[in-house]
């Protein structure tokens, strides 16, 4: 599997770093840092490109086109927007792009950005599994069972309170994250249209159910208007 990891700050080597004791993945790591990339060359089985992520010559160089992933984690919300812009062109099938500022999640989506990660959305993941009583081991072991998180924008819920929200069974709003804050939601919380839904479903079918729930998946109704 080839991926490509555009901007190695502390995500995007720790990152690399996990991949490249994996077998399977072909790691092609950019950055603008020249001395970064030449103590990473040493470091890592990768190859390492010193460059702007955001030009497509670049992306070319790194082999783009046949790319199966690639993963905008530079400091900059709009370098990283660039460059998964640029990845969907050469139509690399799973791209991935770091923004801090949650507000941009819904307009990523609507480029065409697969996923988005957000520090602070992956924080408050991690304090709501706490506060439902998973500890980190206990917790990534039942996404591995085959229950899934979600990270969902509002959408037209905006506004509604989650008593008011049909959730079909089999899933479940676990937090709200907003301004940066986890929420433990109650039913008479009213959602905003810039918080993150944190939701754990039981399984794939259920996560679609949920992104097509909340317009995710670009049907343009909402289920209860099917």
């Amino acid at each position: 599997m080839r991926v490509i990891i555009a901007g190695l700050g502390d995500i995007g080597t720790q990152l690399a770093e996990d991949l490249t004791v994996q077998k399977g993945f072909e790691l092609v790591l950019i950055d603008q840092n020249q001395e970064k990339c030449e103590m990473l060359s040493e470091e890592y089985d990768a190859l390492v490109l010193h460059g702007d992520g955001t030009e497509p010559e670049l992306l070319e160089s790194a082999g783009a086109r046949d790319a199966d992933a690639l993963i905008a984690t530079t400091n900059s919300d709009a370098l990283n927007m660039v460059i998964a812009i640029l990845a969907k062109k050469f139509n690399v099938p799973k791209v991935v792009a770091k923004l801090n500022k949650t507000s941009l999640r819904a307009t990523a989506r609507e480029l065409g950005v697969d996923h988005v990660i957000s520090p602070k959305v992956s924080a408050a993941t991690e304090i709501s599994s706490l506060l439902h009583g998973y500890d980190i081991l206990d917790f990534s072991l039942l996404v591995q069972g085959g229950a899934r998180l979600v990270e969902i924008s509002p959408g037209e819920f905006a506004g509604d309170k989650i008593k008011d929200i049909d959730l079909p069974e089999g899933m479940l709003i676990t937090s709200v994250l907003r301004e940066g804050v986890a929420v433990i939601p109650r039913g008479n919380t009213e959602l905003n249209e810039e918080d993150i839904l944190i939701i754990i479903t039981e399984n794939e079918k259920r996560e679609d159910q949920a992104k097509e729930l909340f317009g995710e998946l670009q049907t343009g109704k909402r289920p209860d208007q099917m």
